[in-house]
């Protein structure tokens, strides 16, 4: 390599080559640096889309609960009419019969 006079004047050879060679790597780091920063800031952006999402998550699963229990609670409110409904069907079903019983068994009713 040959030394310019005027950029570096008294300096032989190896200085400069040492320079140059920082230069390099300062110039190496700068540019490393630099994509870290990119990388950091597209992280940082990822994970405000992410918190949003979860945000967005929660407020649907407060509302999907909500409704869960107002659909428990009718289908609940369903079976206990149906379940009254039953009872009661048996019951005059069995107050018909023991009145069948008790009218055939006094006379009332004559027997076949």
């Amino acid at each position: 390599m040959d030394i310019d006079p005027e950029v570096a004047p008294g300096l032989d050879p190896a200085p400069q080559d040492r320079v140059k060679d920082l230069k390099r790597q300062t110039d190496q780091v700068i540019d490393i640096l630099d994509q870290n920063m990119k990388r950091l800031v597209k992280r940082e952006e990822h994970l405000e889309g992410l918190e949003y999402i979860s945000m967005e998550l929660e407020e649907e699963t407060k509302v999907f609960k909500q409704t869960a229990k107002k659909v428990k609670r009718s289908y609940w409110w369903k079976s206990v009419k149906l379940v009254v409904v039953i009872v009661v069907v048996v019951l005059v079903v069995v107050l018909v019969i023991v009145l069948v019983i008790v009218l055939l068994a006094k006379g009332v009713i004559p027997k076949p």
